[in-house]
């Protein structure tokens, strides 16, 4: 089941921050892991995420070079967003 975020995406936090590893600023996600290990983890290559740490919402994520691919489904709430029941030039994908 997909979860539906709706318009409350721009009002989500999402925490970024400079990876080292990846010479860049990049979105992080929790280390629940290790305790003593540090909290936030690059999503590219999971390294350590200490410097330069900010919160972000979803509305600045195309700012920092991240955005929210919306899927094109059926309609049907059940749907996984393949496009089952759409057409192209009137034949089935």
């Amino acid at each position: 089941m997909a979860l539906d975020i709706g318009s409350d995406f721009d009002e989500i936090v999402f925490t970024v921050g400079y990876c080292p590893a990846c010479d860049q600023r990049v979105l992080t996600h929790p280390n629940f892991s290790d305790e003593v290990a540090p909290n936030a983890l690059c999503v590219h290559c999971d390294g350590p995420v200490v410097d330069d740490l900010r919160s972000s919402s979803g509305a600045d994520l195309p700012d920092h070079g991240y955005g929210l691919l919306e899927s094109q489904g059926c309609g049907n709430p059940e749907c996984g967003g393949g496009a089952c029941s759409r057409l192209r030039d009137g034949q089935p994908e």
